[in-house]
């Protein structure tokens, strides 16, 4: 009981904590703080048009994700995250430049929970005239929006933070990865076949529904390029829209698992073909 108790009351002590330091990034003091940053920001990228990752970033859905980064290597970064009620969240602080990675220095607490949060450790990625910021935790992720052909996205919403403007330029060829990353990129999409469903299991959401993680086997491995934390999107059935990401490989098969919201969602099935393609979206640069 007093064991209970205590995790309560630390969970309660952290929940005031979580909702102080919101209180205090959507302050009028960190409104003027942001505001005056921003302001240096957009001065100092006016000397500096061709720098490899200054400039001005944006990532979301134009719904209840739109995320804006401001950064430059004298005046810093702002942060700052927009959805349908407003500021959800918002930082600013220092930027490290360290062997092609950029390392942010938060004011306050950065908590990648919920619509909140930033990755601390980013990748400056070129890509024709095109700049990205990839988390250098998901580069695998951005290489699978790639293969799929989400990227080279047309317009300004997007899953990776993209420099404001650069939609509207085209690329040809592959975009400049981390060496150990080159391999995810694919020349020809990989087509492949759910030959064996396991048994599923659910785990809790923030929201009152569970995940759904059912386990499958694919036809194809490593022999045909696939590799662990790539995503293939489901092409038949056509009117199922879900994924498998890879998991492990071998020489001609691989585990993966789809994750589903729900556990009513109906499962995947054998015989179902999966492509590391969406089967909606068409090839926008020439295979490299």
């Amino acid at each position: 009981m007093k064991a209970k108790l205590v995790l309560s009351v630390a969970v309660l002590l952290a929940h005031i904590s979580l909702a102080a330091d919101l209180d205090a990034k959507t302050s009028a003091r960190a409104e003027r703080t942001a505001k005056r940053m921003r302001k240096q920001i957009v001065s100092e990228l006016k000397t500096r048009p061709d720098h490899p990752w200054a400039g001005e970033y944006y990532a979301g859905d134009g719904l209840g994700v739109n995320t804006s980064l401001s950064m430059a290597p004298q005046s810093g970064f702002v942060f700052e995250w927009h959805g349908c009620l407003g500021l959800y969240d918002r930082n600013y602080g220092a930027v490290i430049s360290t062997n092609d990675h950029l390392r942010l220095s938060f004011t306050f607490e950065n908590q990648q929970k919920g619509f909140q949060g930033l990755a601390a450790e980013l990748i400056p990625v070129q890509w024709g005239e095109r700049r990205y910021l990839v988390p250098a935790d998901d580069v695998v992720g951005f290489c699978n929006r790639v293969n799929d052909g989400s990227e080279p996205r047309d317009g300004a919403h997007g899953f990776f933070l993209l420099r404001k403007d650069d939609e509207k330029k085209q690329v040809a060829g592959a975009p400049k990865v981390p060496k150990e990353f080159e391999p995810y990129l694919l020349s020809e999409p990989i087509v492949a076949e759910i030959v064996s469903v396991r048994a599923y299991k659910t785990r809790p959401s923030v929201v009152e529904w569970k995940f759904k993680d059912t386990p499958v086997i694919l036809n194809a491995g490593s022999k045909k390029g696939l590799r662990p934390g790539m995503e293939l999107l489901v092409t038949k059935p056509s009117n199922v829209v879900e994924s498998v990401r890879i998991t492990k490989v071998t020489e001609n098969q691989s585990e993966a698992v789809m994750i589903q919201a729900g556990e009513d969602e109906p499962g995947p099935k054998a015989g179902w073909r999966v492509s590391t393609r969406a089967p909606w979206r068409v090839l926008k640069v020439k295979p490299y």
